[in-house]
This record gives structure tokens, C-alpha cells and sequence, in this order.
């Protein structure tokens, strides 16, 4: 149950308030789709060279140039980003120069009407609840903070984004470390004892245990089974 302690609800996205499928499947396929046409139209800009700096350095490398050496267009540059970036969806990966990719992209989609953002039916009355208590709603995904944010102001329920007063993403550490949840109460400034985390990932839940947060796992259709974990288990917002 939500605390008078608790001060900030820290929340997941993913299988938390939003359904996996929809971000693996939808919104995946959609950055696939469109990041070889956004990059031919936005190759140069500053955002989109600062994104590829890092996807680069994720991969090994120490700069995009040195990614990029031996092709001889920016079409072949483009070529090698694109099938590279493409397979490191299919893994899942978190790495943040590949977040900031896709954000960039899901922001077009957003932005022109191609993309709503999935939300759970509990989660609006949720964020009306917690604001009218003077909770703080904060959200940390592996997503960049750029998707994060037009996620949620362009979501099936309209624009929640003006609830969410701050946002994390792996810039604060990964997910399953401990340390990334008290980098999080650090910039919070608050006790990690004041914040409730709340996620469909076991892992995820143990690494914000240790560094003294409370937790809570979400059971939502869809969601992979957690098997045994000590954490209170809660089936949509409206049972905390």
C-alpha cells in the first residue's frame, strides 16, 4: 500500500503502465521502420550526431567517424548504422546511444499522429490521486528521456506528461544495479525510504530494495510470470 512516507512514486513503463506488447511490438517495429528514412533527413543534425556518438561508443568504438571508416557515402554510413541498430532491437538491447535512436524516431511518429502512447486504463484516475496527495510521479525507463517524455503526452488518454514531474533513463545507471536507484534518490533529494518503485521486473525491484527504496511488482496481463520474489504484489494501480 502507498505510505503517508512514500513522497515519490518512481514508475516503470513497460508492463507497469503500458503493455509490453505494445512497446516491443508497435513501437519497435515503427523505429525499424523509419530509422533509415529519418536518419537520410536528419543525418546531420546536432541531436541525431550526438545519438550516433554514442550508439558508436556503445559499440566499441571511440567515435562515430571510426564506426563509420571505410564507407565512402553517407548512404553506406547510413546502411551500416541502420542494420546494425536494427539487430541490436531484435536483442533487446538498452544501450543508450540506441535509446536516444529511437526516440528520435518514435518522436516523429508521435509528433505526426502515426503513434499514441498504449496506457492502462487504472493509470490516469491513478496520477489524478497521487498529484491531488502531493506525490511526486516520477518515471525511470531504459527509453530515453526524449521518448519518455512524448510518450506520455501523447498517450491514448491524451497528454498525462504534465503529471510527470521528473525522468530517468540509463544516463542514471542500469536498471538492475542498486546504485542507479540511489543516484535517483540523490536527484530526487529525498531518502530512498520515501520512494515506492513500481515495475513488472523482479530484477529490477531487488537492485531499488537494496538501495533502501519500497517496492511493488505489477501482474498485468502479458507480463512475463516473476516467480518467487518479496514483493508486494499488486494487479493495476488501483489496488496500491
Amino acid at each position: 500500500m502507498i505510505s503517508t512516507k512514500h513522497k515519490v512514486i518512481l514508475l516503470d513503463i513497460e508492463g507497469t503502465t503500458s503493455a509490453i506488447d505494445f512497446v516491443h511490438t508497435t513501437m519497435f517495429d515503427y523505429a525499424r521502420n523509419n530509422l533509415n528514412g529519418f536518419l537520410i533527413s536528419n543525418f546531420e543534425s546536432d541531436e541525431t550526431i550526438e545519438a550516433l556518438e554514442v550508439f558508436a561508443r556503445n559499440e566499441n568504438h571511440p567515435s562515430l567517424a571510426v564506426f563509420c571508416e571505410g564507407a565512402s557515402s553517407i548512404e553506406e554510413k547510413i546502411t551500416r548504422i541502420v542494420n546494425l541498430a536494427s539487430q541490436r532491437m531484435k536483442e533487446d538491447s538498452k544501450a543508450t546511444g540506441l535509446k536516444a535512436l529511437q526516440g528520435l524516431v518514435w518522436r516523429k511518429g508521435f509528433n505526426n499522429g502515426e503513434l499514441k502512447g498504449h496506457i492502462y486504463q487504472d493509470v490516469p484516475a491513478a496520477f489524478n490521486r497521487w498529484q491531488a496527495s502531493g506525490i511526486i510521479i516520477a518515471i525511470y525507463s531504459s527509453g530515453s528521456i526524449l521518448a519518455q517524455k512524448i510518450y506520455f503526452a501523447n498517450t491514448t488518454f491524451g497528454d498525462l506528461g504534465t503529471q510527470i514531474t521528473h525522468h530517468f533513463d540509463t544516463t542514471f545507471g542500469p536498471k538492475r544495479i542498486s546504485s542507479s536507484y540511489e543516484n535517483i534518490a540523490n536527484n530526487l533529494n529525498t531518502n530512498a525510504a520515501n520512494i515506492l518503485f513500481l515495475s513488472d521486473i523482479t530484477e529490477e525491484l531487488d537492485a531499488a530494495k537494496v538501495a533502501g527504496m519500497a517496492t511493488g511488482l505489477l501482474i498485468r496481463p502479458g507480463n512475463k510470470p516473476a516467480g518467487n520474489n518479496d514483493h508486494n504484489p499488486y494487479s493495476d494501480f488501483d489496488t496500491l
